[in-house]
């Protein structure tokens, strides 16, 4: 069996002391036992005092381990340091947090963590169990290679990947892994639907669910799902989620008008694609989408666009969890539906991000320079200047050499500096 390493980032406290005492029973009693069954040598700061500078060491350490475990429940200057460092190389990483621990500070306080407790053998097997939902599904894929020698775009592929994957989490039972609450709880006698709509600002799960729970029967079936069940679905809530699918086909076999219909539509998508469930409802989605064809051809054959631009994202998803260009081909053939109808620019910026993914895949240049085609009919059509088309094209010229990429470049760092500062060295290399 292949050994892998796991690099955990925490205080670490003088010898002797409570702190170093509580973090040295975390690696021995919790990590090292969660992990110790796929021979994973675990390793932490303390492990490498040597003739080199500590702090060298460390890093080096930390962007070299295949994963990383990093406790957040202190403030600790170090930990959010390293945390940083762990960051940049794109590599996996799970976040630790002690129940009843400070909140975290605003720049990592929407991120996901686990949050462990100490109260008993139960709660200790439980947090191994969510180490080992994190790990299990990283060992199938296998472990990629990354940190310096990783491009920009392999980085967002793989955060993508990680952040279905820690999402997932959540639908293994036990704490419910979620953003933290930016601000104050509000009362459990306030508004629920200001309840709601603080939370969709926070994009915090579990208080979107206690408010969703409050408005259930208050509000009219329709309206409940039209405007709190399809938002915190949208979230990423397992239950709303669960909710919007069971009773889609009773919605799209109802009266409601065809719009919202198809904001319902869209709504399952969101929720699929943010929970790795879209070839799971593949079947229940595919049934929706023929029963919404035909009152849309009946009523407005002009949304029949939307139907497929729905399909294309699924399609699109589906390859993202897969990696099998069949189901590009299948979103493809749904944008080039969709265009035949009514072209917009965002179904060429579609097509193109298809053929990109397709020419990466396989590595051939006819794929780029379809891809060439469609975002150049995008920017065409664009009334303004927009960041991700652009970046798009900076990526496919990069890839063809087109002399127009210095040019298109630096009118996406006019509408985007930052990013363009990341990906300059990848496009220009």
């Amino acid at each position: 069996m292949k050994q892998y390493t796991c690099f955990v980032i925490s205080p670490i406290g003088a010898e002797g002391t409570e702190l170093y005492e509580e973090y040295k029973d975390l690696l021995e009693l919790i990590i090292i036992p969660a992990l110790e069954i796929y021979n994973i040598q675990v390793k932490r700061g303390d492990h490498f005092v040597n003739d080199e500078k500590i702090d060298s060491s460390v890093i080096r350490n930390i962007q070299d381990a295949d994963i990383c475990i990093c406790d957040i429940s202190l403030p600790n200057p170090n930990v959010y340091y390293e945390l940083g460092r762990r960051d940049e190389t794109g590599k996996p990483i799970l976040l630790l947090k002690k129940k009843g621990s400070p909140q975290a500070p605003v720049d990592i306080a929407t991120r996901r963590y686990f949050e462990y407790e100490w109260d008993g053998r139960y709660a200790i097997r439980e947090a191994q169990n969510h180490i080992r939902a994190f790990v299990e599904p990283l060992i199938e894929e296998g472990f990629e290679e990354r940190g310096k020698s990783a491009t920009l775009s392999d980085i967002a592929d793989s955060i993508s990947r990680l952040e279905r994957k820690i999402d997932r989490l959540a639908t293994k039972g036990g704490t419910a892994v979620s953003p933290a609450v930016t601000v104050d709880a509000p009362a459990d006698d306030a508004n629920p639907a200001d309840k709601l709509k603080l939370a969709v600002m926070q994009t915090n799960v579990p208080l979107a669910e206690q408010a969703m729970d409050q408005l259930q029967y208050r509000y009219p079936e329709q309206k409940f799902y039209d405007q709190v069940v399809r938002s915190v679905a949208s979230m990423g809530s397992e239950r709303a989620g669960e909710m919007l699918l069971g009773h889609a086909r009773e919605y799209f076999d109802s009266d409601v008008e065809l719009k919202k219909k198809l904001d319902y539509l869209a709504s399952m998508v969101t929720y699929a694609t943010k929970r790795d469930k879209s070839e799971s409802i593949l079947e229940l989605f595919l049934s929706c989408c023929k029963s919404l064809e035909i009152q849309a051809e009946n009523e407005a054959p002009e949304m029949v666009v939307t139907i497929y631009n729905q399909q294309n994202r699924l399609f699109h998803s589906i390859y993202l969890d897969t990696r099998n260009t069949e189901w590009l081909d299948k979103a493809l053939s749904a944008l080039k539906k969709a265009i035949s109808i009514d072209p917009r620019n965002y179904m060429y910026y579609n097509m193109a991000t298809c053929y990109y993914a397709y020419g990466r895949s396989n590595g051939e240049i006819e794929m780029f320079q379809l891809a060439q085609d469609a975002i150049e009919r995008c920017l065409t059509m664009d009334t303004k200047d927009d960041k991700d088309h652009l970046e798009m094209a900076c990526k496919i010229y990069a890839k063809l050499k087109n002399p127009k990429l210095q040019d298109t470049f630096d009118r996406f760092a006019a509408v985007n500096p930052i990013r363009a500062k990341l990906i300059a060295k990848e496009l220009f290399s």
